[in-house]
């Protein structure tokens, strides 16, 4: 009888822990209010003037750039010209890769303000006519050497330079 009573009890034992979920308990999430951190962006900013009224003259003003890795920069970029054929832009590319950016920049054409789909590309203006004033914006990239130059057909042997991220 004992016998039958120890089967008894081990056989709802069984039933009964088989009845339970297979699934592992819910953990519970208690909901704390989270910090959030509103970091101030770091801006440099640079008036940069496009000058010259000629093939030969054309420069911008500045040769170098230099700023901080991870800072925010703001490029005010200034077309002294008044010939109509002096439309400029300025375009922060990868270091050696002038020629092969301008060449995708004059197949992207005038609707793409001559800036070429192209990873090389940092950050570029768009075409500043003569008189204007263009202003943009972009992240620093990493820290290492840039080049900067104008894409529009024709300028890109005069007007240019290097942008260094420190």
């Amino acid at each position: 009888m004992k016998n039958i009573y120890l089967s008894l009890i081990l056989f709802l034992t069984i039933i009964i822990m088989s009845c339970g979920s297979s699934e592992s308990p819910t953990p519970v999430v208690i909901n704390k209010p989270s910090k959030e951190v509103i970091a101030e962006k770091i801006w440099e900013e640079f008036d940069i003037s496009a000058e010259g009224n000629n093939m030969q003259e054309m420069k911008y003003s500045m040769k170098n750039i230099q700023v901080k890795e991870g800072s925010w920069v703001r490029i005010n970029l200034k077309n002294e010209g008044v010939d109509p054929a002096m439309i400029h832009n300025l375009l922060v590319i990868n270091y050696g890769t002038r020629a092969e950016v301008a060449q995708m920049a004059i197949e992207a054409g005038v609707e793409a303000n001559y800036i070429p789909d192209s990873e090389d590309v940092i950050a570029a203006s768009k075409l500043a006519q003569p008189g204007e004033t263009i202003t943009f914006e972009f992240k620093a990239p990493p820290k290492n050497n840039y080049e900067f130059f104008c894409s529009y057909p024709g300028h890109a042997q005069m007007m240019r330079g290097y942008f260094f991220v420190k």
